[in-house]
């Protein structure tokens, strides 16, 4: 998509931000930021995760606002103080988790609050003809009496894209769109897309996605570490250098110079789990993963949202039962677990990525928390031994250094950090074979991760439990991971071990249309 700005003619600028900042107490989320958008023009934003792309995105979208620095649109200064005064304004932002009215249909849905009305009164008819009128204007081809809870989520994005297109929205933010699409469907969204920019409409595009980053944007912005660092045309550069953005320069090349080998466990060693031909239809399709993990190892399977990885770790804590395939764990031969009690029967430990919703009772206390998966232990008779229960939390408590005046304390009144070190504990407390961790760091402070970073590692090495750490930051994989395993679509598309388990080998698999299987010898 070439626009006139990328031919040398003077463009008036549709999006225009002024050296943004923003701090959560000592967190520096965004630093300086400038960023341009011209009308008819596609840009995308990259970065790694904490790279400061969703407190951007926010701060368009009015959700958040700046400590400092300015929005202008079409020149007008925006002062946003919520979503409703950018989508007033002429911004609309399309999360990646889509929020809607699941009775409505999508004549209704796209025009709510703006129904065509005579005198104040409108019918079902003229809505349905003014929502067709808006579709067929901007190419969507949408059926507009549907449900939108029939909708397909592809389907959901066009109708959202739709109801900004109705407001005569002159910037559309997207915020990982294609994670959970089809390749059909990314291809029509990308379609969509193409005509709005077509029609002047200015589309910022979030995703770490870079083939389709290459595939959509005129120009893409780097963020790190909450800076832009660069700003080039897509046309003037490759994959390799916007990694190489991504990560800081200092950061690519020392990963290049390193030689030693990590320490691997034996490959003599007969494997503690086994996953053989696990496949699952979904979006995207899991397809025959086989992989294996060794006792005293931490196995890392890294990918970003909607490469599968978040589906096999559901799968393998029995949260998700429709899988195809076999396990084997601690030596014998399982089919698919379709429930919890089925994986934690095998010897798998489960840690789930949202510990308020599916790890912990917040309103209970520490130790209660730490003993919901070994009540059998702590308990006679029906009747639950409170001094061993306590005794238990107490050690636990000193193993992990989880802070709290006691183990009577509720854990909704901890920290994120030390919530996330109760879940843990109560997963360990079962002994399990295999420790299955998605997304374990997810929502804790720098200190906190690193605490859980070494106590894990010590888990694997001192204690001989096997470990399989799925993440989608590719600094964290590298770190914990004795061997990495990287998935995109669906597949494990390259193994890194040793030097070549690097963070800039680990984004160029995940990122890449076509990745050849990547394995350090």
């Amino acid at each position: 998509m070439t626009h006139p700005a990328r031919a040398g003619l003077v463009v008036p600028l549709r999006l225009e931000a002024r050296s943004l900042n923003k701090r959560y107490g000592a967190q520096v989320a965004l630093r300086a930021v400038d960023f341009e958008l011209a009308p008819g023009e596609a840009v995308a934003v990259v970065g790694e995760n904490g790279a400061g792309k969703s407190t951007f995105s926010k701060i368009l979208a009015g959700a958040i606002r700046p400590d400092s620095g300015e929005l202008r649109l079409d020149g007008q200064l925006l002062e946003l103080r919520s979503p409703r005064e950018a989508l007033r304004a002429g911004i609309s932002y399309i999360p990646q988790e889509l929020a809607y009215v699941p009775n409505l249909n999508v004549a209704d849905s796209l025009l709510i609050g703006r129904w065509p009305n005579r005198l104040g009164f409108t019918t079902r008819a003229a809505v349905r003809k003014e929502a067709a009128r808006v579709a067929d204007e901007f190419g969507v081809e949408l059926d507009v009496r549907r449900p939108v809870s029939d909708l397909r989520l592809a389907e959901r994005q066009l109708a959202e894209i739709l109801k900004a297109l109705a407001r005569r929205s002159k910037v559309i933010v997207l915020d990982e769109p294609t994670a959970s699409l089809t390749k059909e469907e990314t291809l029509n969204l990308f379609r969509v897309l193409r005509g709005l920019c077509r029609a002047g409409v200015g589309v910022i595009f979030i995703s770490h996605r870079l083939d389709e980053v290459f595939e959509i944007a005129d120009r893409i912005v780097v963020l790190r570490n909450g800076a832009a660092v660069a700003d080039v045309p897509t046309a003037e550069t490759t994959t390799a250098q916007l990694i190489e953005h991504m990560l800081g320069v200092a950061i690519v090349r020392a990963e290049r110079d390193v030689q030693a080998e990590t320490a691997e466990p034996s490959s003599t060693q007969l494997p503690t789990l086994r996953v053989i031909g696990y496949s699952r239809p979904g979006l995207p399709d899991i397809r025959n993963l086989n992989f294996e993990l060794r006792r005293g190892e931490v196995l890392g399977l890294f990918g970003h949202r909607g490469s599968g990885a978040d589906v096999v770790a559901d799968g393998l804590g029995g949260r998700i039962g429709d899988f195809e395939g076999r396990i084997e764990c601690g030596g014998k031969e399982f089919a698919p677990f379709k429930n919890p009690g089925e994986a934690k029967r095998a010897g798998i430990g489960y840690v789930p990525p949202e510990r308020k919703r599916d790890g912990l009772v917040l309103g209970m206390s520490i130790d209660a928390n730490i003993s919901l998966l070994v009540l059998e232990r702590v308990s006679h008779a029906g009747v639950i031994n409170r001094h061993t229960e306590q005794r238990q939390a107490t050690e636990w408590r000193n193993r992990l250094a989880i802070r709290s005046k006691s183990v009577k304390q509720s854990v909704e009144s901890l920290s994120g950090g030390n919530q996330q070190k109760v879940m843990l504990a109560s997963r360990l407390e079962v002994h399990p074979i295999v420790l299955v961790l998605n997304d374990p760091t997810r929502g804790v402070d720098v200190g906190a991760r690193a605490e859980i970073h070494k106590y894990l590692k010590e888990e694997a090495t001192e204690r001989g439990t096997a470990v399989l750490w799925i993440t989608t930051d590719a600094e964290e994989a590298v770190i914990v991971s004795d061997r990495l395993l990287v998935m995109r679509d669906g597949e494990i598309v390259g193994e890194l071990r040793s030097a070549a388990k690097t963070q800039a080998n680990a984004l160029a698999l995940a990122t890449e249309e076509v990745a050849s299987t990547a394995v350090a010898g």
